[in-house]
């Protein structure tokens, strides 16, 4: 997570330095997640509970769904057992194993399980929506995790809590409008295929360079957000266009790193050159920011993040008329100008 120090001076840093986006990436998770169909150890004392009862005085349960190989939702699951006590919540959590199937199986296990809310960051942009629509009908309250609602699943939530991807890809190209004022070329490595976050990043940054001097030589998302197949994708890319590429945006600051394993396999001065923008903001961001010349990580906050959804879950829970189905949750900007004013990530 990112605690800023002193609000509102990272904008103006960013004329001169590379930008990350990386909502999706990197951290440990504190335990080790279940497989879909069976939950993990509830964070607070004894076995999960169901649902909860207000006569027996147990806590509801929330079960948090997501791929638990994706280190920005391991440690969103060590955020959710930090501070579930806080928001009145056992927690429990199931692997979807980034697979469809095992999603769908995860979400139909958390219903069997009777669980009160379930927190998902879901792999795709609605295939989730039949298996929460179910859950929802059977009175199970459904918060998405670090992503918003897509147009085609406006259904398929009570909630959501997420930073502005568009916005994120947005900050992106403005980045790199004000580095390269007379025009540049470069490439964008997207996030994981399909993934919501991806393709809002990709649409903001599209719409935040439409019509300006910013030429992208070519646009490729991997399969999974995964380092590896970031490097691989940015090698081919250094292949095929070499010193035309004065920016590389990618999606994720640990895909930026594998972006940074192959310029540094080029051993030429222009690759050194190369401006670096990702989003995220976790440690491999803080110190890409630090090591590399011209580094941008757009930071989004794991814990804050993580604690709106039990905020919200638990109002819907009580049917309060203060929910709030959209929740935005601003970024944050580090570069070096700004770095000092934000305590550390863990993840």
């Amino acid at each position: 997570m990112t605690i800023s120090k002193h609000f509102g001076r990272g904008a103006a840093a960013l004329g001169a330095l590379v930008l990350v986006v990386a909502a999706c990436s990197s951290g440990s998770a504190s335990s080790a997640p279940a497989s879909a169909g069976a939950a993990s150890p509830a964070a607070s004392s004894g076995a999960a509970s169901p649902a909860g009862s207000a006569a027996t005085g147990e806590k509801p349960t929330l079960a948090f769904i997501a791929t638990m190989t994706n280190p920005s939702q391991a440690f969103s699951w060590k955020m959710y057992q930090k501070n579930a006590a806080k928001y009145g919540f056992n927690v429990i959590n199931i692997d979807n194993k980034n697979d469809a199937q095992q999603q769908t199986a995860a979400i139909n296990s958390a219903v069997a399980q009777k669980v009160a809310a379930i927190a998902i960051n879901p792999i795709d942009a609605a295939g989730y929506v039949p298996a929460t629509k179910a859950a929802m009908a059977g009175g199970t309250v459904v918060c998405l995790s670090m992503v918003p609602a897509a147009d085609n699943a406006q259904d398929g939530s009570t909630c959501a809590v997420s930073v502005d991807d568009v916005l994120g890809g947005n900050t992106a190209a403005t980045a790199i409008l004000n580095a390269f004022p007379n025009g540049a070329t470069g490439v964008e490595i997207g996030g994981q295929a399909g993934h919501v976050a991806a393709t809002n990043r990709h649409t903001g940054f599209s719409e935040g360079i439409k019509g300006k001097n910013i030429t992208v030589l070519e646009y490729k998302n991997p399969q999974a957000w995964d380092t590896a197949q970031a490097q691989a994708i940015a090698e081919d890319m250094i292949t095929k266009y070499g010193d035309k590429i004065q920016f590389i945006f990618c999606h994720w600051d640990n895909g930026a790193t594998g972006v940074i394993n192959a310029l540094k396999n080029v051993k030429e001065p222009w690759a050194q050159k190369v401006m670096i923008v990702a989003v995220d903001g976790n440690k491999t961001g803080f110190d890409q920011v630090k090591s590399w010349p011209n580094y941008i990580s757009i930071a989004q906050n794991a814990e804050t993040i993580t604690s709106k959804v039990m905020e919200e879950s638990m109002l819907f829970i009580k049917k309060d008329p203060a929910a709030v189905k959209k929740n935005i949750i601003p970024f944050d900007l580090i570069t070096k100008d700004t770095i000092g004013n934000f305590t550390p990530p863990e993840w």
